[in-house]
Order: structure tokens, then sequence, then C-alpha cells
């Protein structure tokens, strides 16, 4: 049974957060579920989550074969829900006790990687993301007329007036693949992308900088289009090549940093002050969490006009055919015609 956990929390600020829905994507064995948990049980605004305790896949600590980093794969889309606000229940309004609102969701996501064909589990999350486009639209009438402006001002909210996903982190370790690069540039077609550098306690900060810099620079040049929190391409590389923080890519660790080695000396210089999932907390819940609502419904926006626009010329094709159906000569009939001749050929009665 999931656990649920209280935490002292400011009742404000978690009321400021309102319903937001996050998703974490990416390669196998980066530390999704991890990074989701550490985002989510170290947020003092949390009032309370359901997030099962971690059950260790491999538990023989003496079997120096098998890898350190025990874990259990994520095998299908997995929403965990949290709180950061209490409210009355919506189907029952009559309710004088309030209940944990549940507003914010973390949809966790199987690895590309722990199926032959990669696509299968990519598949599974955009077959999501296209679900809550099209549910959303459903309940928009047809018979009336609704301008772009007024989507977003009734879907610019954080009172859960959609299901969209507001932000993916897309992890990435040690290296920056093809797959990553393709899979980013369709996600961000419908969800504002942020990747993200996790286990960079297995890295030492010079390596991390140059993962930065090349990540930026090879989405630039492929034309991919990322959430940059409003900071340019060039500033962002700037930034990265001078060992600023603040912007994507966000380098994160969420666990304990330890050595490669038995060696004391041989360790990953690694410190804490080079995790930036507070920032990036930060930023997502606070700083841009409006304009991170912006995007998102920008996003939705952008599908249905080409929806609509596609179905505008399925229905002038439709129209177009039935036009040249009416206006078609009619078709000769051999039948007709030999009846004509045989009449012709018929003697002619005195």
């Amino acid at each position: 049974m999931a656990s649920t956990h209280y935490l002292l929390a400011n009742p404000c600020a978690g009321q400021n957060i309102g319903y937001l829905r996050l998703a974490v994507v990416g390669d196998s064995a980066v530390g999704k579920t991890l990074f989701a948990r550490q985002f989510v049980e170290t947020l003092p605004e949390v009032l309370s989550h359901d997030w099962e305790p971690l059950k260790p896949r491999r538990t023989n600590e003496d079997d120096e074969d098998e890898d350190e980093d025990d874990y259990v794969q994520t095998q299908e889309l997995t929403e965990r829900f949290s709180s950061t606000m209490m409210e009355i229940p919506w189907d029952n309004m009559d309710a004088d006790d309030e209940a944990p609102a549940r507003n914010l969701v973390f949809l966790d996501t199987p690895g590309y990687g722990s199926v032959i064909d990669a696509r299968t589990n990519f598949a599974l999350f955009m077959n999501h993301v296209s679900q809550t486009f099209e549910e959303k639209n459903s309940k928009i009438s047809p018979f009336i007329e609704v301008t772009n402006n007024e989507l977003m001002r009734s879907l610019v909210t954080g009172v859960g007036a959609h299901k969209f996903i507001d932000v993916c982190f897309y992890l990435i370790v040690h290296r920056l693949k093809p797959l990553d690069i393709e899979y980013m540039r369709i996600i961000s077609e419908k969800v504002n992308v942020v990747p993200v550098i996790s286990k960079i306690d297995t890295q030492s900060e010079q390596d991390v900088q140059q993962l930065k810099v090349h990540v930026l620079k090879t989405l630039r040049e492929q034309g991919v289009s990322i959430y940059t929190f409003r900071i340019d391409y060039d500033k962002l590389i700037h930034m990265a090549e001078t060992g600023q923080q603040g912007g994507p890519p966000f380098a994160v660790s969420n666990v304990p940093p330890k050595p490669s080695s038995d060696d004391p000396l041989d360790q990953i210089p690694f410190t804490h002050a080079m995790n930036e999932l507070p920032l990036l907390r930060k930023l997502v819940l606070e700083t841009q969490i409006n304009n991170v609502r912006q995007f998102t419904v920008k996003k939705f926006i952008n599908w249905r006009s080409k929806q609509i626009a596609l179905q505008q010329q399925q229905m002038q094709m439709q129209g177009q055919q039935q036009q040249q159906q009416l206006h078609a000569p009619m078709p000769y009939f051999p039948v007709l015609q030999s009846l004509q001749e045989l009449a012709a050929s018929a003697p002619t009665i005195a």
C-alpha cells in the first residue's frame, strides 16, 4: 500500500503551486524514478504523497558482479500524486473537512532501452500526451467559435482545467544519444522539454560542464526546441561554458556522493553545490510557473489549430468530390443503344 508522509510546509507557497503535471522520460537506468522521488519528497511544501517505499531488485550486497545501483524498473506509465495544499473535494462540496488536493502529479515512464524496440515505450508516453489533448478538445463545443485568447484565459490556470503535461524532464547520463535528440524533438511539439543531466555524482565537474555545452550546441544545430526558461541559446551556452547555473540542461544528483573505488584518493570530485535540483524546482514551481503554464496551453492551441485546419481541408476535398460527381457526364448505357438500333431496324407498318 502506498505510504503517506505529512511534512511541515508553508501553506501559502503550496497553494501558489496549484495543479501541475510533470513527467520524467529517458533511457533505462538513468535515474528517472529516483529523480521524481527526490523532486517531490524533499519539497518543503509537500503535505503528503503516495510514493511507495523503494524495493531494490537485487538484495545480495556481497555479490560484486551486480551493479551497485539496485533499482526496480518502471514497466508502465505510473502517475504519482502529491499534495501541496488542502481543499474541499469537488465531488462533495457539502463536506466541512478539507482533504489533500493531490495537485502535483508526476508521471514516471519506462526507459526506452528496456525493450528491443525503443519506440514501444516511447509511444506509450506520446499516446498519453496526445490523449490528454484529444480529451480536452472533445469537451470544447464545435458549434461555438472559441478564440485562442479565450482558450488561454480559461486553461492557463492552476485549478486543474486540463490534464496536459506541463513539463517533461528528459534525463541524460554521460552522453547525448541520437535517440535522445529525436525523442526530445517529438516531445517538444506537445510538451515543454527540460533536459537534465543526472547522476552527476558519477562525473567530474569538468565532464558535466563539457556535456552541458555539447547538449546545448547539438540541440540548437538539430533545431530541437526545448524550454529555455526565457533564456536564448547563446546565453545558455555561455553560462554552460563559464560554469554558471540557472538554465538547462540542469545537473542533478539524487543520490549521495560515493567514491568510484575503495581508494579514498580515487574519488569523483563531486560537491552538493553542483546539484541544481533545488534551483530547477524553484524555477518550475515558483519563478517560471505561470510562463510554463502559458507555453503548455500554447502547444495545445497550436495542435488544435492544425486539427481544425486538417478537418477543414478534408471537408473541402469532400465538397469538391461531390461537385465533380454532380457535374459528371451521364454514363453510357450499351443497352439503351441496342434498343435504339432495334427500333430503327423494325419494319414500318403501312
